[in-house]
């Protein structure tokens, strides 16, 4: 789950199967994070930036900046293999570029949330991808990727955090149960999730 400060989220998310993420351009960050973001919708953060947040936290998995508007396959590429000195998977997401273009060392983002910048792409068209991570979306959303048959190794998020405010995630519309505050809603919503995606 992806975050966007150390406090009661972060205890929440520990005592669940789930793991850690931050964009890198949070300052404050204590724990070292398993997800690495790229903070795309914050445009004076750069590649160079986000970069040394990698070599600061050497997380296990960091997201390359997206391949679109004006950088290239090959610019993206070179990033990606920047950030592999310091992450032990680096994900390449290809919004102007064809899925199966990503080389094989990386893992292929696909993106499922919407927010202006959507890769072009059917699911059918990362078939072929030997490892997938799924970015955003709800988890219904994020479930189609493997209900379709993708390799799916690993997904991230904060659509879970946003319902348990109103509730909790259990794939069947349950209430939670009266009294269950914030951070418990969460830590049973993550729980539901990490268990229905086993089964998958």
């Amino acid at each position: 789950m992806t975050i966007q400060n150390d406090g009661l989220v972060a205890e929440a998310i520990e005592q669940t199967p789930a793991e850690i993420g931050f964009t890198s351009d949070l300052n404050n960050i204590q724990r070292i994070p398993h997800f690495l973001d790229y903070p795309f919708t914050k445009p004076d953060i750069t590649f160079k930036d986000h970069l040394a947040a990698a070599k600061r936290l050497n997380p296990k998995i960091a997201v390359a900046p997206d391949i679109e508007k004006g950088l290239s396959l090959e610019e993206g590429i070179y990033q990606a293999d920047l950030l592999l000195d310091h992450a032990e998977v680096v994900v390449v997401v290809p919004k102007s570029v064809h899925p199966t273009k990503v080389p094989d060392r990386f893992r292929v983002g696909l993106t499922m949330a919407n927010f202006g910048s959507n890769a072009p792409w059917l699911l059918w068209d990362y078939r072929n991808c030997q490892s997938i991570h799924v970015l955003g979306g709800s988890p219904d959303r994020q479930m189609l990727a493997i209900t379709h048959g993708l390799q799916v190794d690993s997904l991230d998020g904060f659509s879970l955090g946003v319902q348990a405010q109103f509730g909790m995630w259990d794939n069947k519309c349950t209430d939670a149960p009266n009294g269950w505050d914030y951070q418990r809603r969460l830590i049973e919503s993550i729980k539901n999730y990490c268990d229905v995606l086993q089964q998958l």
